[in-house]
């Protein structure tokens, strides 16, 4: 059976995903004087330094994404990013360098987007493993809702059936346990149990 996504926005996608409980090189004073007299432009750069960080830590951090999601939003959008952003940073730098050695401004744009790019690697990185973590626990509740017989209905109060037919409305989230109120039935709580990494392991009605 092939895996379908909740709706975020609904009561079982709501239980889904909350259940998860510098370098540089100096071009002299003239570089000072150029990008004094250009802040516009030395703002671009700083965008575009922070555009490449960007595009390195989200195509890394990790994606609950299909294939086709994955190779055009993964990694040709973000790979289109990068290389916007280093065009834009090389600009910058031939622009600054004025009368400095020609030499240096390869170097200067090399030095500044490795660095970028090396924040960008080790943030994504240190990201990826806990959101495919994540991930992985939001599969898990998405399966253990649709084998249990769990439907959404959704609507302003957030209302979901259970596999007996009651209607549930979100009461409170703990650290092992989801409670749910039982609409029509006063005072009477149905369980969802979680075990330590916010897996769903057993329904309690009410």
């Amino acid at each position: 059976m092939s895996r379908r996504h909740f709706n975020r926005n609904s009561l079982m996608g709501i239980l889904v995903t909350s259940a998860v409980a510098g370098v540089g090189l100096s071009f002299g004073r003239d570089v000072y004087r150029k990008t004094r007299n250009n802040f516009v432009f030395l703002l671009l750069a700083a965008i575009a330094l922070a555009g490449t960080s960007y595009g390195v830590w989200n195509m890394v951090r990790g994606h609950d994404r299909g294939p086709i999601a994955t190779i055009f939003r993964t990694y040709i959008l973000n790979g289109l990013i990068i290389l916007v952003s280093v065009v834009i940073f090389a600009l910058f730098a031939n622009v600054v360098s004025g009368d400095a050695n020609p030499a240096n401004v390869p170097r200067f744009i090399i030095l500044g987007e490795a660095a970028f790019v090396g924040l960008g690697l080790l943030i994504g990185l240190k990201h990826r493993h806990k959101r495919l973590r994540a991930f992985a626990i939001d599969r898990h509740n998405e399966g253990f809702l649709e084998r249990e017989g769990f439907r959404d209905v959704g609507g302003r109060d957030q209302v979901m059936i259970d596999p007996s037919g009651n209607e549930l409305t979100l009461d409170d989230f703990r650290a092992d346990a989801v409670t749910f109120k039982v609409l029509g039935r006063r005072g009477a709580r149905a369980r969802i149990l979680l075990d330590n990494d916010g897996r769903m392991v057993e329904y309690i009605p009410a």
